[in-house]
């Protein structure tokens, strides 16, 4: 027969079960509004339990020895934690490219009063005003100033586009600054939980934190051996932690499949294919290759006459080379007039908007616009027919009049409405991928608060729950202390 103390120790692990449950309940609530905290669970189990032998010897069973307190674990869900950095990493690569693509599109600005489409019909506007009025110095002045606007409306979205990629550059920078932070913190947390040799609930916490943190930056495949984690990319498996010790840092050339930092790379991208496309239409719109139709009757100002009743396709280098074919307003030293100037000055080989600007001769005397095709002779000085406008309506006419860009044709606001259409497109198509993601990331996220989220309700009940089984083991210590005292105390009285 076990002895009478038995009890003592039952009770006793008893108590240290409910008080360990009473302790762990608590410090969930307290920290039911921790961000990363998982909920712990005290388990027990049923104590080893004795033989019970009689002075007959006959053994009638065993009799139980009390609770074990086994361990106090967190309760999660592996699978939905996978899940959630999976989705967690598409999230992060989409909403970048929303974010980038969105202010791409306020600085592109259209419709608007303000955008390059605006600038652009005040430009040809003014051209086809000088047509009615191909004499007009107040005409001409409309057009150089309609051609200072345009110019400085595409460098100022240039200037824009170019300070976009720099800011995602940055970005990139310290997201993978922020990603090798996080690895050098997993690894020396993984450092600190083999070192305490117990199931530190709070330190994994804090490695899950940092894990998911991570996870937002690059897709991560993460593996759990003998209570460390080792992190590789999902990309192509390169190791970044293992165990204590620090793998390949991220870098500018790390091959990544998903996350935020690959969705600012793409970003880039993105910035820099659109900013392309506007140096390319500005650069076809001044040099590229057009073919216009000459009227009979017209003599330029490179020698070539076209008969009358006849006309002539040439093919000149943009807004520049169709004003030197014409005769401006201005005239030489001996009283012949002077053919038109370009009227933009730039690097045509290696052409960039921010080289780009009005011709300084043109800006400091306006006559040098030409309007005509045709000049005569006057008292042996040649000079530009007075009231002549074709050329004018010809560089009005150049609105909707195909021109190349990289091989391919079509007119000036063709182009610049194929870019803005693109951009429209590929930014509604980032939101609603974005949008996507993000509820996907909130589904999976309420399932595993669902799991390892602190219900207070819930706590309070395994409260009361706890402090019964306190009460109940008190209670079984205090009959077993009253039982030890009739033994002791009474029984030797007699």
């Amino acid at each position: 027969m076990v002895s009478t103390f038995h009890s003592l120790e039952l009770g006793k692990r008893g108590l240290y079960a409910g008080q360990a449950g009473v302790t762990t309940s608590g410090h969930n609530m307290a920290n039911a509004n921790t961000k990363g905290y998982s909920r712990q669970q005290v388990n027990v189990t049923a104590s080893p339990s004795l033989d019970v032998w009689t002075s007959g010897q006959v053994n009638p069973g065993q009799l139980g020895s009390g609770v074990s307190l086994d361990s106090i674990t967190r309760v999660r869900d592996s699978f939905l934690d996978r899940q959630y950095r999976e989705q967690s990493a598409a999230f992060g690569e989409w909403s970048v490219q929303q974010d980038a693509l969105a202010k791409l599109e306020t600085m592109v600005n259209e419709p608007s009063e303000t955008g390059l489409r605006a600038a652009m019909d005040q430009f040809w506007g003014a051209w086809e005003d000088l047509a009615n009025e191909p004499d007009s110095l107040s005409a001409r002045a409309v057009i150089k100033e309609s051609a200072q606007s345009l110019v400085g409306t595409a460098q100022h979205m240039d200037r824009s586009m170019g300070q976009l990629k720099n800011d995602l550059q940055q970005q990139i920078n310290a997201k993978i600054n922020d990603a090798n932070g996080y690895l050098e913190l997993i690894a020396d947390l993984n450092q600190s939980i083999r070192r305490t040799g117990v199931q530190a609930n709070d330190l994994l916490d804090k490695r899950d934190v940092y894990v998911e943190e991570l996870s937002k930056l690059v897709s991560i495949n993460v593996v759990e051996r003998d209570g460390m984690y080792s992190i590789k990319l999902a990309s192509d498996g390169t190791s970044l932690v293992e165990g204590t010790n620090i793998g390949t840092l991220l870098d500018s050339r790390s091959k990544l499949s998903s996350g935020s930092i690959l969705g600012t790379f793409k970003s880039i991208e993105t910035v820099d294919s659109y900013q392309q496309k506007l140096n390319d239409m500005v650069k076809g719109l001044v040099f590229g290759d057009i073919q216009v139709e000459i009227p009979g009757g017209s003599d330029l100002a490179d020698g070539t006459v076209v008969p009358e009743r006849q006309t002539m396709q040439v093919t000149v280098k943009g807004i520049n080379g169709l004003q030197q074919l014409g005769w401006s307003m201005r005239e030489d030293a001996n009283g012949n007039v002077q053919p038109g100037a370009p009227l933009f000055v730039g690097d045509e080989a290696n052409f960039t908007i921010s080289s780009l600007e009005v011709n300084p001769a043109i800006v400091a005397d306006i006559r040098l616009i030409a309007s005509s095709l045709r000049s005569e002779v006057v008292n042996g000085q040649q000079k530009a027919v007075t009231g002549n406008r074709q050329l004018a309506q010809l560089m009005g006419g150049l609105r909707n009049h195909d021109l190349s860009v990289n091989g391919e044709s079509g007119s000036i606001h063709q182009f610049y409405q194929s870019m803005v259409s693109g951009l429209g497109a590929e930014s509604q198509r980032a939101s609603r991928f974005a949008a996507n993601q993000e509820a996907a990331l909130m589904a999976t996220e309420n399932r595993r608060q669902s799991v390892t989220g602190v219900s207070l309700d819930e706590e309070m009940a395994n409260l009361i729950k706890y402090q019964h089984a306190y009460n109940a083991a008190a209670r079984v210590v205090t009959t077993t202390d009253q039982m030890l005292d009739t033994i002791i105390n009474r029984m030797a009285a007699r």
